[in-house]
């Protein structure tokens, strides 16, 4: 895992925003998706997801699913 900043979100100063997504939004969205995952998994997902973002579409609920999907589908629950 790369050195970690303190977390921002919102306002930095008077000319930058920055968006925060966590661990809990990773759990959100694999537990609708009826996949559990752990922290570890969960930090695997962010991971992934800032490295092959688009800039032009950002990060956004699809971008964690398609993630989680790639990397824990194995995980789902029978319907």
């Amino acid at each position: 895992m790369k050195n970690k900043k303190d977390a921002i979100w919102g306002w930095v100063d008077d000319d930058h925003i920055s968006i925060l997504w966590n661990v809990d939004d990773v759990k959100t969205q694999a537990k609708n998706m009826k996949i559990k995952l752990n922290k570890k998994q969960c930090r695997e997902v962010l991971d992934q997801v800032l490295e092959g973002h688009d800039a032009n579409y950002g990060i956004s609920w699809q971008s964690l699913e398609y993630s989680i999907n790639d990397l824990f589908s194995h995980k789902k629950k029978a319907a």
